[in-house]
């Protein structure tokens, strides 16, 4: 027996169902759901839309193998049957529903409920009659295929979940999981029929359309996240496939990555003070290193006076900055497939260089845009970039290999790299800025912090900086006032970590009453 509770209005209701009344575990027709059996042990159970989704964590007692399970209620014959009426009265009869202007799952409920009390009134001899908890449930799966993402609503709303990927038709689909890692699900498709229809729905939610002629898109769905869809067997061997890359709605801070261990305070303030001064950066890593993710919370101590422009082929970059454009390319296609009117990273980066922009910060740079960004480099502007290389000198080659081409003499200007790793650390694995030095040349490097693998923590040489010295001789600081100025504000960090002042708009405004008023914030702070 399952004990179920559920507010409808103002009726709070609770109700037993039987197990033995589910006949329907899916309403999605050519998908599998594999049952949690005896042959699992459950790891781990956490809600995801309570009450109706939860994952579950389970071990195969033989092989030791781990499978994430989405646990949902299964559908009576009766319930099953009414929520194929319904929602073919739905998507006649009811207007489009914008999910990103209702704040919960519980709004949603209660917004659906306004229009399927309608619907029973109007067809109510077709309807038929429900338990209250069937009703419940009828609503959720309407709620979950009409306006969420199908069988993967659950999973898309799993804070823990970083990847959603399917590879083909026969295959479970694939997370990516903070705690667990890579993990196959209990949802397969098992029809090409089904898996093109779903693909396509995912386009058609991030604005897009996927076709023969277009058979790759890249493109954002609603809430942010990142798609990459193939189509049929146009380019992939086993049929359609998909991966969604989430993004959190509010960006990581730099607390929250000092406090996961990624960064140091003294990192921290160490680009605090290079970002006042208009220095630039490059952070490097392989695929899922956790570029991005650095590059946005690092933005964030740009002075807020100064006009950022964004360049990306999908927006994924959030600041909390007013004097902010957002520049983001198109690929247009003519019906023969052919690519026409297409605006690319490039164009954008060169239009930028005409808005007079304080820094031009570029989602990634891989081809012919990284010239026109060192140029912009080298002529005063500040420029922020992340890029895929395993380390400092193969990022340095790639830079000055085709297409990017960029001459030696402009490597400097892009004046700090980063290099940021995914790390096994124990049985976790973990983020770590590696290393951070300055660029002195395209064959020398100044190293001023490292991470070490046996404590965990990042020793410093910053006493060693050039850039410091530079920024000295261009404002008439002492070189000792610097330092103490990069550990004043050091101090103001450790503060917001101790006192875990981690929200993105609350680290935003510290930075920006920093910037406006710094005896209020050190007096704050008690400096």
């Amino acid at each position: 027996m399952r004990l179920f509770k559920l507010r409808r209005g103002e009726k709070a209701v609770q109700e037993q169902v039987s197990e033995s009344e589910t006949t329907y575990i899916t309403t999605y027709p050519g998908i599998r759901i594999i049952p949690f059996t005896e042959e699992y042990r459950v790891i781990e159970r956490y809600p995801l839309i309570e009450p109706f989704a939860y994952a579950v964590i389970g071990e195969h007692l033989e092989t030791g193998n781990y499978l994430y399970f989405v646990d949902e209620p299964s559908l009576t014959g009766r319930a099953y049957r009414v929520y194929k009426t319904l929602l073919d009265y739905l998507l006649i009869e009811v207007p489009e529903i914008k999910v990103e202007a209702v704040s919960s799952y519980r709004e949603l409920l209660e917004e659906m409920y306004v229009h399927v009390e309608n619907i029973i009134r109007k067809y109510k001899l077709v309807i038929g009659e429900l338990s209250d908890w069937e009703w419940a449930t009828v609503l959720y799966y309407i709620i979950r295929d009409l306006i969420g993402y199908g069988p993967i609503e659950p999973v898309m709303r799993d804070d823990n979940i970083e990847d959603v990927s399917c590879d083909g038709v026969g295959k479970p689909i694939y997370v990516w999981h903070r705690k667990y890692e890579s993990l196959p699900t209990n949802i397969v498709f098992e029809s090409e029929e089904a898996l093109d229809e779903f693909v396509t729905k995912l386009v058609h939610k991030s604005g897009r359309s996927v076709s023969v002629a277009t058979p790759i898109v890249d493109a954002q769905l609603p809430d942010g996240s990142r798609l990459c869809v193939t189509y049929k067997r146009e380019v992939s061997v086993e049929g359609s496939t998909f991966t969604i890359r989430k993004f959190r709605r509010k960006p990581f801070t730099f607390v929250e990555l000092i406090q996961y261990g990624s960064i140091s305070p003294e990192i921290a303030a160490y680009f605090w003070l290079l970002l006042e001064h208009k220095r630039s950066f490059l952070v490097i890593g392989v695929t899922g290193s956790g570029k991005t993710t650095l590059l946005n919370a690092l933005a964030t101590f740009i002075p807020p006076y100064m006009k950022i422009i964004t360049v990306e082929e999908v927006p994924e970059i959030n600041l909390p900055h007013e004097h902010w454009v957002r520049l983001v390319s198109r690929s247009a296609f003519a019906a023969s497939g052919e690519k026409v009117a297409e605006i690319t990273l490039f164009d954008l980066v060169k239009a930028t260089l005409r808005m007079r922009p304080d820094y031009i910060i570029v989602g990634e740079i891989r081809g012919e845009e990284a010239f026109v960004l060192f140029q912009a480099t080298s002529t005063g502007h500040g420029g922020i970039s992340t890029m895929h290389a395993e380390d400092f000198h193969s990022a340095v080659r790639r830079l000055e290999s085709p297409p990017m081409n960029i001459p030696p003499h402009y490597i400097p200007t892009m004046n700090v790299m980063l290099h940021i790793k995914r790390i096994k650390l124990g049985d976790r694995t973990v983020r770590r800025v590696v290393e951070v030095a300055e660029v002195i040349s395209d064959r020398e490097f100044n190293t001023v912090f490292k991470w070490n693998p046996r404590t965990d923590e990042h020793t410093s040489f910053i006493e060693k900086s050039k850039l410091l010295r530079d920024i000295c001789e261009e404002t008439g600081y002492d070189f000792t006032e610097l330092l103490t100025e990069v550990y004043t504000r050091k101090r103001i960090i450790d503060w917001m970590v101790r006192n875990n002042i981690s929200d993105f708009s609350d680290v935003a405004k510290v930075v920006t009453q920093f910037y406006r008023r710094r005896e209020k914030v050190l007096k704050l702070v008690k400096l």
